[in-house]
């Protein structure tokens, strides 16, 4: 059923990582000056960071898809564990792009800090776990239902 609670789990996380496109993860400072850092590069879409752009939209459509997997609880599961290595493979990516921009030439001088949107994948990270949980518990309470017949 799709209006169980690893569903809201699922969208949320969905959400959160959907916001990743539209709001900064890093932000490089120097005085009064400040350049974002989002996930597709410096406030323009690079070709550099496709990695940070594939990994997040293939975790958000393997989100959507585990919201309509409800039927096949065990595929569901597994999924669940696959997009949580994607979106740890994701954190990653964030960070090492980050690190990497910092050495960039025209950065020099800048002061880097994290924005409150790094939270946002590991909030789906969490999302995930907590989603994958339920699934697992409503796995279990079938197998004992067929149990009793």
């Amino acid at each position: 059923m799709i209006q169980r609670k690893q569903t809201a789990f699922l969208a949320i996380a969905v959400l959160l990582l959907l916001q990743l496109f539209i709001f900064p993860v890093y932000s490089f400072e120097k005085g009064e000056e400040q350049l974002p850092f989002y996930i597709y590069g410096l406030g323009q879409i690079s070709p550099d960071y496709f990695a940070t752009i594939a990994l997040n939209v293939f975790s958000v459509f393997l989100l959507l898809g585990i919201i309509f997997l409800y039927k096949n609880r065990k595929n569901q599961m597994l999924l669940c564990k696959i997009a949580t290595l994607l979106i740890t493979g994701l954190i990653v990516a964030i960070f090492y792009f980050a690190e990497k921009a910092k050495a960039l030439p025209e950065l020099a001088g800048y002061t880097s800090e994290i924005r409150p949107m790094m939270v946002a994948p590991l909030a789906a990270l969490v999302l995930i776990i907590l989603a994958n949980r339920a699934i697992k518990q409503d796995e279990e309470l079938v197998r004992s239902a067929d149990r009793l017949r």
